[in-house]
């Protein structure tokens, strides 16, 4: 299997690694905080599709805070479950966006084959990145992959200094150090900020996205009054488009806003033709 030469932000699309071993698409320590019980039924839809216009064209940033911690409640801490197609293989991707601290979170996303294309490779392509919050904007700090898919296994690591406006670390075992840019996210935690700017009704222009040792920018388009049907339930969503530099590989993310923006349905494709697709199996909204 070939990997794209582009985000897809811890593979969300759920695409397996390739000679380079990083994996075509968008998705891990864990921490103590608890899960809200599996929710069994799937959810309803719960706006209509000019509600959901809406938010997307709303001038206003609904910035709302609880307590006096600072967290934006506009960023959704949760858990998903995808099931993966990629022509004949099958795999599952996991999503866990949880809080930690006062104002900082882990996305954690993961990627395992199933089915019988285990029988020639075991493993998982797993990534991590620790984010915080100030001012209520989210900024990157720590990124982190580990494939063990690929043979041999690879290691990422990138570290986002707003002090020295640097990013360090390892790339294939190379060192890196590029400077940082205004906006920038690592390749899974722009997956946070799109939500975030869904559930805050800012207008999507494009995010510069640190992916292999280098700066890369993404224009998105938004197309509201979606529907996407999966094996979780029906839902409303608005469905975000973004492609390469050369156009030739695009990804679309159909967002719910009953889930708080949350990806029902990631599509990866390759010269207009679909390569993969990862549909939502299940969710839980955490505390």
């Amino acid at each position: 299997m070939r990997a794209a030469d582009e985000i897809g932000g811890g593979n969300p699309s759920g695409t397996f690694p390739g000679k380079d071993g990083q994996s075509e698409a968008i998705m891990a320590p864990t921490f103590s905080k608890s899960h809200a019980p599996l929710i069994a039924m799937p959810a309803k839809r719960l706006t209509q599709s000019q509600q959901v216009c809406s938010i997307i064209t709303a001038s206003v940033l609904l910035l709302a805070f609880v307590g006096t911690a600072g967290r934006a409640e506009t960023i959704p801490t949760f858990s998903a479950t995808y099931a993966v197609r990629y022509g004949l293989l099958r795999g599952e991707m996991t999503l866990a966006l949880k809080a930690d601290g006062d104002s900082g979170y882990v996305y954690e996303t993961a990627l395992r084959p199933r089915g019988f294309v285990t029988l020639f490779r075991r493993g998982a392509v797993e990534e991590t990145s620790l984010l915080e919050t100030r001012d209520g904007r989210l900024y990157p700090v720590l990124y982190r992959s580990a494939d063990t898919i690929s043979r041999p296994a690879r290691e990422t690591e990138y570290r986002f200094d707003t002090a020295s406006g640097r990013v360090t670390g390892t790339y294939k075992s190379r060192v890196v150090d590029e400077p940082m840019r205004a906006g920038g996210h690592d390749r899974i935690s722009v997956q946070v900020a799109v939500m975030q700017a869904l559930n805050e009704g800012q207008e999507l222009a494009g995010f510069p996205v640190f992916d292999r040792a280098r700066w890369r920018d993404f224009d998105f388009e938004v197309v509201p009054g979606r529907t996407a049907s999966v094996p979780f339930g029906d839902f409303e969503t608005i469905e975000i488009r973004y492609a390469s530099s050369k156009k030739n590989k695009s990804w679309s993310l159909h967002c719910a806003a009953a889930i708080g923006f949350v990806p029902v349905m990631i599509v990866f494709r390759e010269d207009g033709d679909v390569k993969s697709r990862a549909e939502l199996v299940e969710y839980r909204k955490l505390d």
